[in-house]
């Protein structure tokens, strides 16, 4: 895991950290912010916000493992042992599983990067409930399996403008489609099979009749780390390095949490194989892919399924395809 220079300098503050008799901790500026990462006394990461004075603040929230304490007062040294005196929030992660760190000082970084210079109690009380959010569905069922989900980031990552994917990325279970922007929808298939074939529900491939719909297929092998094998975060950190916006990453990262639930530590320790994966990446245009028309179905039958083998059809890129890409955003992104 590639840990970022804020991390690696907690790092180093933790191993120097107060203990519970001494008063105090030791903190690091937060660059271009007015804030600072601590450490507690029990080694735990702890965000100082300078906050705006105000006459009413939220009230003080152990949410899960996270600690959240509005408007105290905090004196601060600096280097030339100047007392600065101001308003905080003090959010700390409560957690002795230090893996957790890492994600947890990532996501509130981007956070604070949402927030103006010296945010209002009340503006950091909506990014704490996201904040919240994200650190609950870790204790949460998966929603996707781990292949799924490193398919539907390898398209992202692949595409011309990630932003658009990643704000037309879905997390509902019950959804049909893994991106939605209109009347257009992407689905991502994956197999670890020599065959391009893959299984569809009835109506994945029976849209509303004004929606098009591109399947995205990829064929991803088990790689090691070493081997040209990739991570999610690998995948996430590619991503994180083209996207610009700070709400993009956060909600990439949200919807990766979300659906890895409590697998999240599988983060970092299943590789499938970068190279092999982007050379196999192929988008089809559903109307020719083997299926089942709806009308053949009686309305009786429910939870239809099948495999289709996808090896003879022909892929959008390709020079005898006639699917037109140029009025969608959702597709001109990819391309």
């Amino acid at each position: 895991m590639v840990k970022n220079s804020i991390y690696e300098q907690f790092k180093e503050l933790s191993n120097k950290r107060m203990s519970d008799t001494q008063q105090g901790y030791h903190v690091l500026p937060i660059e271009g912010t007015q804030h600072k990462l601590g450490v507690s006394s029990e080694g735990y990461p702890m965000f100082f916000i300078k906050t705006k004075r105000s006459q009413t603040a939220p009230r003080n929230i152990l949410l899960n493992i996270l600690k959240v304490e509005y408007s105290v007062p905090c004196k601060f040294k600096d280097d030339s042992d100047q007392e600065m005196d101001n308003l905080y929030t003090i959010i700390t992660l409560q957690s002795e599983d230090d893996a957790l760190y890492y994600d947890f000082i990532d996501i509130v970084i981007l956070m604070l990067h949402r927030l103006e210079d010296v945010p209002s109690t009340r503006n950091i009380a909506i990014e704490v409930e996201n904040l919240s959010s994200i650190f609950s569905a870790m204790n949460c069922p998966p929603l996707k399996k781990i292949q799924g989900l490193w398919a539907e980031l390898l398209v992202i990552e692949q595409s011309k403008k990630p932003d658009v994917l990643i704000n037309a990325w879905h997390t509902q279970t019950n959804a049909k489609y893994d991106f939605t922007l209109g009347r257009d929808k992407i689905e991502v298939k994956s197999t670890k099979g020599e065959v391009r074939k893959h299984h569809f529900s009835l109506d994945q491939l029976n849209p509303t009749p004004h929606s098009q719909l591109l399947i995205a297929s990829v064929i991803v092998r088990e790689s090691g780390h070493g081997n040209g094998g990739k991570t999610l975060r690998d995948l996430y950190n590619l991503l994180s390095a083209k996207v610009n916006s700070n709400n993009a990453k956060l909600r990439l990262y949200q919807v990766i949490i979300t659906s890895l639930g409590n697998d999240y530590k599988h983060f970092d320790d299943e590789c499938f194989d970068y190279i092999g994966a982007k050379d196999s990446l192929k988008f089809f245009d559903y109307h020719l892919i083997p299926g089942i028309d709806k009308s053949n179905v009686d309305q009786g039958v429910s939870s239809v399924g099948f495999d289709s083998d996808l090896s003879g059809v022909i892929d959008i890129n390709s020079p005898e395809s006639n699917f037109d890409s140029s009025s969608s955003p959702l597709y001109k992104s990819l391309f």
